[in-house]
């Protein structure tokens, strides 16, 4: 099967030239985008009954989404369907696949800065270290976190990439491109440890394809395929309840491990816990944030980490920042540990850690 190019390849800005022709679904929706237009001193035409033509090469994408800001509804963007050509031309069958909703357009003109990034292959790994509950010193993996670059240099956190990517239609390069740049990372630094990587399961179409260039940058590194730990995130929605073990069947399938990332964070983490049979859950940080001090926190987060045991899940908690977290978790037997108290992500990985707790 074929690599996916619904992942790998990037969209095209939003064209600054040629016309845009805009089909909303209902005239009042059609007199709201008229008069958004008119009001920027826009012109526009109607070549038929309900669809108008902008010229691009007037107003610009980015201009064309501040017109258009707060005039329609969420429904009425995402019903509205748009379509670039390079002028005025009669529309044929090839030209249905490339159409959009303005919801879509107008996010990815906004979120223009992320698609120069992709481009421009402006993002970073930074490593946060895993650390074994019983030796302190001892580093038994990393987890990959993203940091993208603006041109400016300034560091943009992911969950401001994400949220763009989701609007902008973007969610699937960006979760390869970044699946690809902490494979290469890990491979730069000559990790010998596990290495953990977050993964978007909304954005899979389907694996065989939109795994495979994963699944060569790992084989072409020479990196043992079960050092590679991929993270999935418990909030992410999937609406095919059966999409997400079909991925995670075929991550194993290739000898990678499996994390539940977030565990405890919402609603269905038992459910998620019987149903994907992780090799490592990691407890949310919100779970472990004072927990020596909070019974219901205490109580909750005991019960889960001896179920977890007794299920041979190995687990790790995140996010531990003081040394009462850190015993606690070793009072209860966690696996594994990772937070602040034992290392900041870094571009490069850090080996010094706290020796005596």
């Amino acid at each position: 099967m074929g690599a996916c190019p619904g992942c790998e390849l990037l969209p095209q800005a939003v064209a600054e030239q040629g016309v845009l022709y805009l089909c909303p679904p209902l005239g009042h929706t059609l007199g709201k985008l008229r008069q958004a237009l008119a009001d920027a001193g826009i012109d526009c035409d109607e070549p038929e009954n309900g669809i108008l033509a902008v010229d691009m090469e007037s107003c610009g994408s980015v201009r064309l989404a501040r017109v258009f800001d707060g005039r329609l509804t969420s429904a009425e963007e995402v019903g509205t369907r748009c379509l670039h050509l390079d002028g005025p031309a009669a529309i044929s069958i090839s030209d249905l696949g490339r159409m959009q909703t303005l919801q879509t357009l107008l996010a990815r003109a906004r979120g223009r800065w992320l698609l120069q990034m992709l481009e421009a292959s402006r993002v970073a790994t930074y490593f946060q270290p895993i650390i074994c509950t019983e030796r302190p010193d001892h580093v038994f993996g990393y987890e990959c976190l993203t940091r993208g670059i603006a041109a400016d240099g300034r560091l943009v956190s992911p969950g401001e990439m994400f949220e763009v990517a989701r609007d902008a239609g973007l969610l699937f390069q960006l979760d390869r491109a970044l699946r690809l740049r902490h494979i290469h990372a890990a491979v730069k630094q000559e990790l010998t440890s596990k290495v953990f990587i977050n993964f978007n399961p909304t954005a899979i179409y389907d694996p065989a394809s939109c795994l495979k260039s994963t699944v060569q940058a790992i084989a072409n590194s020479k990196m043992r395929p079960n050092q590679f730990v991929f993270e999935v995130v418990e909030s992410d929605t999937v609406a095919d309840p059966d999409h997400l073990p079909r991925i995670l069947d075929y991550y194993r399938d290739h000898g990678y491990l499996i994390a539940l990332d977030d565990f405890g964070a919402g609603y269905g983490s038992v459910n998620l816990l019987t149903k994907l049979k992780p090799d490592f859950i990691k407890f949310d940080m919100h779970l472990m944030r004072d927990v020596h001090l909070d019974r219901y926190k205490a109580l909750v987060t005991s019960r889960l980490l001896d179920m977890a045991h007794k299920l041979n899940i190995r687990t790790i908690c995140e996010g531990i920042e003081s040394p009462q977290e850190y015993q606690w978790a070793v009072r209860h037997g966690a696996d594994y540990v990772q937070g602040y108290l034992f290392g900041r992500p870094s571009p490069v990985p850090e080996t010094a850690t706290m020796s005596a707790i």
